[in-house]
């Protein structure tokens, strides 16, 4: 999350340059096509930034780009790092959640934050619930929902459209 509070704001900060860029050389009518890719940018950042694991006393939660899995303890067979390097949570009868928050990137490579979360699945996992827990039956999937970054992607969107049928009636 903190690289993503690094990255849009400097990323902003260019893509504002960039339109006055544009816009000093030829006019606002280009420049404005700027703010869309801004946008669009900063949607994507914000839906790869979010990406998590969250344990709690009855299941795991794995927030991936587009899809939340909520996984009861008892429904994890293994949690294991492919080969790439990509944290995974394996329920049985090949049904396999990847950990995209785990990715197996380059900073995972020198690091080890994909093993390390392992380790941690592997001894909650091994520990038990509170007294009195209800726990969940089966694992449940839902859309991810990023507000900051969905709001962003359909500014995008609104923006790319009125922008362009602007551009389209005022033509000469």
């Amino acid at each position: 999350m903190v690289v993503s509070w690094v990255i849009i704001p400097i990323l902003g900060i260019g893509m504002i340059a960039a339109i006055q860029n544009v816009t000093d050389a030829n006019g606002f009518r280009m420049g404005w096509q700027g703010i869309p890719v801004y946008l669009s940018a900063a949607g994507v950042i914000g839906r790869v930034a979010h990406c998590k694991v969250v344990l709690d006393d009855t299941a795991l939660t794995v927030v991936n780009f587009f899809r939340t899995h909520r996984v009861p303890r008892e429904a994890i067979r293994e949690v294991a790092v492919a080969d790439g390097g990509t944290l995974e949570i394996r329920l049985g009868e090949d049904r396999v959640v990847p950990v995209f928050a785990f990715g197996g990137s380059v900073i995972d490579h020198f690091r080890g934050t994909s093993e390390r979360a392992l380790q941690e699945i592997d001894a909650w996992r091994r520990s038990t619930p509170s007294e009195g827990t209800i726990l969940p039956a089966d694992p449940q999937v839902r859309w991810t929902r990023c507000r900051s970054a969905d709001l962003c992607l359909a500014s995008a969107v609104v923006l790319a459209v009125s922008g362009g049928i602007w551009m389209a009636l005022t033509s000469g």
